[in-house]
């Protein structure tokens, strides 16, 4: 059974690919791709604008004004502005970040890009991005596009999460998998001694 988050991943996929249609007919697909990255960006960082897109306690006429109010005289693309009404007069506004997210996907696999989120202790060296995306072609004959996160805890090397593969790196991952060898191999010796003990009695 479909959880929520399934329909409403859906659901914005479906917004998405329109509004990308839309956006290719007139030409502007990056552009639009900008602007929908930097109103997520809103969203994550005025809270007020979260809680008037997200809230069910507000009132669609008066969500309506308020979308016209930020982004109403040309603030923003007139497709996106028309996404929003369309999302409000639905009462899905709360999938806005989803379908920002869905649009990025979408034209990244239409520009034959690949976005390659790397997890890593320290910041990566310039020689270590060019090996990484040169291997990222290599693997998925995409052109990389390195969203880099810093996590100071890991104990070194990398995560790699690429085309929906996670590669694990790491030192932590790498004495996990050492000690689940070790632990199965203890595990092996202890039956084959159980073995003998009650063979040979």
């Amino acid at each position: 059974m479909a959880s929520d988050f399934d329909i409403s991943q859906a659901a914005a996929a479906v917004y998405a690919e329109s509004l990308l249609q839309l956006a290719n007919e007139a030409g502007r697909a990056e552009d639009i791709a900008s602007q929908l990255s930097d109103a997520k960006a809103l969203w994550g960082r005025e809270s007020a604008f979260a809680s008037l897109m997200s809230s069910e306690a507000i009132d669609r006429e008066a969500r309506r004004r308020s979308i016209d109010k930020v982004f109403g005289e040309g603030r923003i693309d007139k497709l996106i502005l028309h996404l929003l009404l369309v999302l409000n007069a639905k009462r899905r506004t709360m999938i806005f970040p989803l379908v920002c997210d869905a649009f990025r996907r979408k034209l990244d696999a239409q520009l034959g890009r690949e976005q390659v989120h790397v997890t890593t202790a320290t910041p990566l060296s310039d020689g270590q991005r060019e090996r990484l995306l040169a291997e990222v072609r290599r693997l998925t004959s995409h052109q990389g596009i390195l969203v880099e996160k810093i996590v100071p805890e890991m104990l070194g090397g990398m995560t790699v999460l690429v085309a929906d593969k996670l590669y694990d790196m790491t030192i932590l991952h790498r004495l996990k998998n050492m000690r689940a060898g070790l632990l199965a191999s203890s595990g092996s010796h202890l039956r084959d001694g159980v073995a003998r003990f009650v063979t040979e009695g």
